[in-house]
């Protein structure tokens, strides 16, 4: 499968493509950064918890996808979930997202849906070109592993 064959099918086109780069591994964390087309610097993260809030943050900035269900939070007011909010303006093009690379592994993310409390979509591990999809954030984060490792 050719570079554009594979992201060509991961859709980079779509508003919430990120790119996920992971630097270490340092005590079962791995530091790394996330790169969005709404800012031209990434968002760094320490570990997997954190990479996972940051990727919810650029999916409800954009509120893409829809998620199918609003998660409680303590301490704010219910707003029954209809919150209109501008989408942030593109900054990067997807294209060049793909330029960037950790120094462990790069990533390319594209979530589909936020169905069942959950985000189902597409990772594509850019040095191997190895395509997979998954059905839950702890797949994807379970598919990162196992496919550096396999």
């Amino acid at each position: 499968m050719s570079d554009s064959q594979s992201f060509f099918n991961i859709g980079i086109a779509a508003p919430n493509f990120m790119v996920v780069c992971i630097d270490g591994a340092e005590e079962g964390n791995e530091p790394g950064r996330l790169y969005s087309c709404y800012s031209r610097d990434p968002a760094r993260f320490e570990d997997q918890y954190q990479l996972l809030l940051l990727m919810e943050q650029v999916m409800e900035d954009i509120n893409y996808p829809q998620s199918s269900v609003s998660l409680r939070k303590y301490g704010e007011k219910n707003t029954g979930g209809c919150v209109k909010r501008d989408r942030p303006d593109k900054v990067v093009e997807q294209r060049e997202l793909l330029s960037y690379r950790g120094e462990r592994a790069t990533y390319a993310v594209r979530v589909q849906y936020r169905q069942n409390a959950t985000w189902q979509g597409e990772l594509v591990w850019l040095e191997h070109n190895e395509a997979r999809t998954f059905a839950s954030e702890l797949e994807m984060l379970k598919l990162m592993d196992s496919m550096r490792e396999g």
